[in-house]
């Protein structure tokens, strides 16, 4: 999965950035 970091920058949402990318 990614970073917590990546999704940050995915735009995935800040509250999905804090946990780590299935």
């Amino acid at each position: 999965g990614y970073s917590s970091a990546s999704k940050i920058i995915f735009g995935s949402g800040t509250r999905l950035s804090i946990q780590p990318s299935k």
